[in-house]
């Protein structure tokens, strides 16, 4: 039996790739980053005028990483998808100067497409939201493959809800962002 969050999501949407339907977060600490995720895109489920959210990622494993970047995605290392879990980052990596060894900023993230409403009026109302002060991402990014056409908007986690405002000032995420071409470039949105 999955254990409900809210109205709408349950911890088994959030599990990586391959786990069992019963998971759950692995530390108390994760459990409360996908708690506090599930909690905000409640507030963006309950605002949408017709359909629902379908989470189609969310906490990655390694494993996940891997798979990803086979099927011609450019997922990041520091991804908040790693949810809570250190990721080592190698000397050559462009973030290891500001990071170090090791990151340990993730807050947890979904990838999410609505059914019955279009995904990028999702994106749309989501950043509505965000601005109107009534729900909290760390960041809101509307994604696009072209070689698919698939269409889906990342939620990252609020990182004021874990780290002070000088962390959250350091990690300095771009807040409303959009990838046309499956993840090479970003823009402001």
């Amino acid at each position: 039996m999955s254990q409900k969050i809210t109205k709408n999501f349950s911890f088994y949407e959030f599990k990586p790739k391959g786990k069992p339907r019963v998971w759950l977060p692995s530390s108390s600490y994760q459990r409360k980053l996908i708690v506090n995720l599930a909690e905000n895109l409640q507030i963006v489920r309950s605002a949408m005028p017709k359909g629902y959210i379908q989470i189609t990622s969310g906490v990655r494993s390694a494993e996940d990483y891997t798979r990803l970047v086979k099927a011609g995605y450019r997922p990041s290392k520091t991804s908040d998808h790693n949810c809570g879990n250190a990721v080592p980052l190698t000397i050559n990596s462009r973030k290891y100067k500001k990071y170090g060894p090791t990151y340990n900023f993730s807050v947890g993230a979904a990838d999410c497409v609505s059914r019955g409403f279009p995904v990028y009026e999702l994106f749309r109302l989501a950043q509505e939201l965000v601005n109107k002060g009534k729900c909290k991402f760390g960041q809101v990014i509307y994604e696009e493959n072209p070689r698919s056409g698939a269409q889906w908007v990342h939620f990252g986690g609020d990182p004021g809800f874990v780290f002070s405002e000088r962390i959250v000032a350091f990690i300095n995420r771009t807040q409303f962002l959009q990838s046309l071409d499956g993840g090479r470039s970003y823009q402001v949105a």
